[in-house]
């Protein structure tokens, strides 16, 4: 109870977090648009594609998934991991639209690190442990300081490391955890103090119960604030990452502390592809309403190749966006234009007809 009040009390007293709400108009699932409409949904990809990418804006670490309102509300497309990384950062002052979803468990597969982890998790010995324990936080830190000094590091939403392996291994896990949070933290420290602008955000992975995500969300902001002071650290925005068969009231409760949340459909995909979309559209539904009735403007996106292929029944029912692979963002991201073509055609029509 403790730390739900905590976090109610952070959610009402901290100014840059109040909540903004995402509206969308309802758009047609069906995407057979005719040809003779080819120039118009062209004209609105260009202007959706355009609205995604990187733009100037102030300076300032309050970078939100919401909007202002009286904004034109957009679905984002954002990228789920690291894979096609550019190395190259835009100009200053030049923001993208969304964070970036970083897998912790992508770093573990890094050849030195993978290596480090199996001997890591196979020793009996708690010293020698240790040691290699030390060994993996240095090779974490360096994964870290090349995700701040790449684009992605503009703005990234860092998911803690989990596996089912460490999953039943608790104190492993927790151990791994920190060792993590202190390597991202170090070289976030450390990269603010060259003068760096990057926002990490850090997403709890697979919370069942308010109480697993408050114990996750107090630990999380245990380890940022000895590593880099109470300043930042209350500056960190921290979200949940779900996994589709989490109870619905459960998610409305962790919505209550949860700055934003992400439903992974990858996260037990049982049948990969679109044989999962529909499943997965229709957990991500009982979810989303869950969450807005307890928090109307909650930032809700989901993750995974489901997500992709399930697109259009995600921008349907409402959801904050999606996360998707490089492999698949091309093809979400015009899917979407023509949504919000087809939305805005819906919408100019109802508004003609009301003066008639």
């Amino acid at each position: 109870m403790g730390a739900r009040m905590k976090g109610e009390r952070q959610q009402k007293d901290d100014p840059n977090k109040e909540e903004r709400p995402f509206k969308y108009n309802t758009g047609d699932r069906t995407l057979g648009i005719e040809m003779s409409q080819s120039a118009s949904v062209a004209s609105a990809a260009a202007e959706f594609l355009a609205e995604g990418e990187p733009r100037k804006g102030k300076v300032n670490r309050d970078r939100t998934y919401s909007r202002r309102p009286g904004e034109r509300q957009a679905f984002l497309v954002l990228r789920d991991g690291a894979g096609e990384r550019s190395l190259q950062r835009a100009e200053p002052g030049v923001y993208p639209a969304g964070p970036c979803l970083i897998r912790g468990e992508e770093w573990l597969l890094a050849p030195e690190v993978a290596t480090l982890y199996s001997s890591w998790m196979s020793c009996s010995d708690e010293e020698q442990a240790e040691r290699i324990l030390q060994r993996i936080y240095h090779r974490l830190r360096a994964a870290a300081a090349d995700l701040l000094e790449s684009a992605d590091g503009v703005w990234a939403a860092v998911a803690l490391l989990y596996t089912p392996e460490l999953a039943a291994r608790p104190a492993r896990l927790a151990a791994l955890q920190d060792a993590q949070l202190d390597a991202l933290f170090a070289a976030a420290l450390h990269s603010q103090r060259l003068g760096g602008d990057s926002r990490i955000d850090l997403l709890a992975p697979y919370p069942a119960s308010l109480e697993e995500f408050a114990a996750q969300r107090e630990f999380i902001e245990g380890v940022a604030e000895q590593t880099l002071g109470h300043a930042y650290a209350a500056a960190c925005r921290i979200g949940a990452l779900l996994a589709p068969d989490v109870g619905q009231a459960a998610a409305g409760e962790i919505a209550r502390i949860a700055d934003f949340l992400v439903l992974d459909g990858a996260a037990g995909e049982a049948a990969p592809g679109e044989s999962a979309a529909e499943g997965f559209a229709q957990a991500a539904a009982g979810v989303l309403a869950a969450v807005r009735r307890v928090r109307p403007a909650a930032a809700v996106l989901a993750a995974g190749a489901p997500a992709a292929y399930a697109l259009a029944d995600l921008y349907e029912i409402g959801m904050s966006g999606i996360f998707c692979s490089a492999a698949q963002r091309t093809e979400a991201l015009l899917r979407a234009a023509c949504l919000t073509w087809i939305a805005r055609q819906e919408h100019s029509d109802a508004a003609a007809g009301s003066w008639q």
